[in-house]
């Protein structure tokens, strides 16, 4: 298999973990992010989100669109919400004319193979089981036959997970191991969800916001 061309990407390394089709509040106060962002609007580009975890920064990210700008301040400060699209592998940062990183990247794709129906249908009623339950009234649950919505990257932003766990699921290129990876991980939850306190820490865990 051809390695994928190498690109330059501008990146934005944060303390979240951004999956592909969801979506993220952020709040642009230092002024490098607010001239890639104000860049981003602009030109109507992408940047990229690699997470952060103590001054070590993962390899695997996840190219970022600006959805939505909230709210501008007299400062240029912004809230503004973003869109993931698509992973990339970082493989090094590399100098440029501008305030904020670049890094060379190359994009990272899925093995070919056919999903496992039973695999879905069992992450998806899991899925559904949780969000009833922590997420109750705020988050639809996700029908069977909703494609889109069935897949792991979808399932996992309501799914209570810790920063490092939706790490190695980001980085991960088939989505049978995905699924398997969050249903045992929901199977290690639900049992839980009979604490009230836990069912507040699951919920407050979870930061990714609905579309």
């Amino acid at each position: 298999m051809p390695e994928s061309p190498i690109e330059i990407l501008p990146l934005f390394p944060l303390n979240v973990v951004l999956f592909p089709q969801s979506q993220l509040h952020l709040h642009i106060f230092e002024n490098r992010y607010k001239t890639l962002i104000g860049e981003c609007v602009s030109y109507d580009t992408v940047f990229g989100i690699n997470f952060v975890s103590e001054q070590d920064v993962q390899k695997i990210g996840c190219t970022a669109t600006v959805k939505e700008v909230v709210k501008r301040y007299d400062d240029g400060t912004m809230d503004i919400v973003v869109e993931g699209r698509r992973r990339y592998h970082l493989h090094n940062f590399v100098k440029a004319p501008h305030p904020y990183f670049c890094g060379s990247v190359s994009w990272v794709e899925d093995v070919s193979e056919e999903v496992d129906d039973e695999l879905r249908m069992k992450a998806v009623q899991l899925h559904n089981q949780f969000v009833s339950v922590v997420f109750a009234g705020i988050v639809e649950q996700v029908r069977v036959d909703d494609i889109r919505k069935t897949r792991a990257f979808h399932l996992v932003q309501k799914a209570g997970m810790e920063l490092q766990q939706r790490q190695t699921m980001l980085a991960m290129t088939s989505e049978n191991t995905r699924l398997q990876f969050l249903i045992r991980h929901l199977e290690s939850l639900i049992p839980l969800l009979s604490s009230k306190k836990s069912v507040e820490v699951f919920a407050k865990n979870d930061g990714y916001i609905r579309e």
